[in-house]
């Protein structure tokens, strides 16, 4: 199998956000699509080890914040390469409270979700949630994993669903 392939689906880079018993937290994820548009649901796919899962868990909440291609790649280090287990991910970033969760200010758009119905697979949870809340943030095109991957030469850390050892096709 060339896993190759899986690049070519389409990704977005986000930051999934919720609470952890007041204090902001969230980690990015590059798997959410929209489930459907009445009731308005997306679905986002979080690794079961990483801190913020519990804390969806725990919240009922998700919130999910695009990314644009002219994000700061900094961000995406802070919120993919670290755990809130150890850092607040929060510290020195921007962020509005929108619906009730965290939202950083440094997106194209933002979806609050209240959390409907979960699936497990063998790593990760997939959480659906019923929009609360979205709006869009600045006037930017969203960036996708693909550009993630060739322009910002960004990785993927092993939590991550897209994860493996394979090189982009040129």
């Amino acid at each position: 199998m060339n896993q190759s392939a899986l690049y070519r689906l389409s990704y977005g880079v986000y930051i999934c956000s919720s609470w952890d018993n007041g204090r902001p937290t969230g980690c990015i994820a590059n798997s959410a699509m929209q489930i459907t548009s009445d009731p308005a649901t997306v679905a986002v796919s979080i690794n079961r080890d990483n801190f913020t899962h519990g804390c969806i868990e725990d919240c009922g909440y998700f919130a999910l914040t695009v990314l644009s291609e002219k994000v700061n790649p900094r961000l995406i280090g802070k919120f993919g390469f670290f755990s809130g287990r150890d850092k607040n991910k929060f510290d020195d970033v921007d962020y509005s409270v929108r619906a009730k969760l965290p939202v950083p200010d440094d997106g194209c758009a933002y979806i609050v979700c209240k959390v409907t119905d979960k699936m497990e697979t063998a790593t990760h949870t997939v959480f659906l949630g019923e929009i609360v809340d979205a709006d869009l943030l600045k006037n930017e095109p969203p960036m996708t994993y693909e550009y993630y991957h060739r322009v910002i030469k960004g990785k993927a850390p092993q939590s991550a669903p897209t994860y493996n050892e394979a090189k982009l096709p040129d």
